[in-house]
Order: structure tokens, then C-alpha cells, then sequence
């Protein structure tokens, strides 16, 4: 039996990951799907530097982003549940690669999984890049989906 950890962000890039570990896992393996809400939005401290003239505490409601990710792992979840023998969702909240890499830890992963978006330099430079924290930095072996 493996447990693998699928970073899910519901890009095509994950949802290729999703289907790549489908075809690697066996009806008695585990499957946990991991989305990682960014920092900045699950407080919305980002979205109110560039718009700091708007009052978002009337438009977003607390925990929204949480529960839409929740509604959405809950949906691929059911799509695969017939696949292997247990599916966990879990949503996280702070910087993508480093939650990755705890949630792995902490759920006993043997494997990560994640589709690689593929930047380039300058994406990397601007954005950092989630995929090569967590090649670099993983306990496990990680597969990465292009």
C-alpha cells in the first residue's frame, strides 16, 4: 500500500497529475488531495494592497476561499474514490511548496505528486517556483507530471 500526496490547484497541469497517479496506484493504495490557498489570499492581505480603496470585508466572507477548495477536492475526490481504497481531501493555507512538504510529513506520504506549470526563468525569478522547493526539499520521492 503507498500513500501519495497530489497537489491540486485545478490547473490542467494537476488535473494531468491527478490522472498520471491513477494509472501508477493500485485499489489498496491512499490518495491524499492537498490544495494550498496562498497567504495573501486566504487573508486577502494581497488582494487588499491593489485594491486598498474597497471594503472586501463586505464581499468575501471569511473561510470562502477555504470552502470553494473544500467543494472542489470534494468533487475530484468522488471522481476517483473507485480507484484506490481511501481519498483524503485537506486544504492548507501559507506558502505552497512549504505546505506541501508538512502535509506529506504529516499525513505519512510515500509519494508526492504535482503537475509542473513550467514558467520558465523568468516565472521562476518572479514567482519562485513550488515545484523545484518541493523536488529539492521533499523526504520522499516526488513525481513530477508535465
Amino acid at each position: 500500500m503507498k500513500k501519495m500526496i497530489i497537489a491540486y490547484d485545478g490547473s490542467d497541469a494537476s488535473k494531468k497529475a491527478v490522472k498520471v497517479c491513477l494509472k501508477c496506484s493500485n485499489n489498496d493504495d491512499e490518495i491524499v488531495l492537498l490544495t494550498v490557498i496562498p497567504a495573501e489570499l486566504a487573508s486577502s492581505s494581497f488582494t487588499k494592497m491593489l485594491l486598498p480603496t474597497i471594503d472586501l470585508s463586505s464581499m468575501v466572507q471569511s473561510g470562502s476561499f477555504k470552502e470553494k477548495a473544500m467543494e472542489s477536492l470534494s468533487k475530484v475526490a468522488e471522481g476517483i474514490e473507485s480507484n484506490v481504497e481511501k481519498v483524503d481531501v485537506a486544504v492548507e493555507s501559507g506558502d505552497p511548496a512549504d505546505e506541501i512538504l508538512l502535509s506529506a510529513k504529516k499525513h505519512g506520504a510515500d509519494i508526492i505528486v504535482l503537475g509542473y506549470k513550467g514558467y520558465g526563468k523568468e516565472g521562476r525569478f518572479l514567482l519562485g517556483s513550488v515545484t523545484d522547493k518541493v523536488v529539492r526539499y521533499a523526504g520522499v520521492s516526488v513525481l513530477v507530471v508535465r
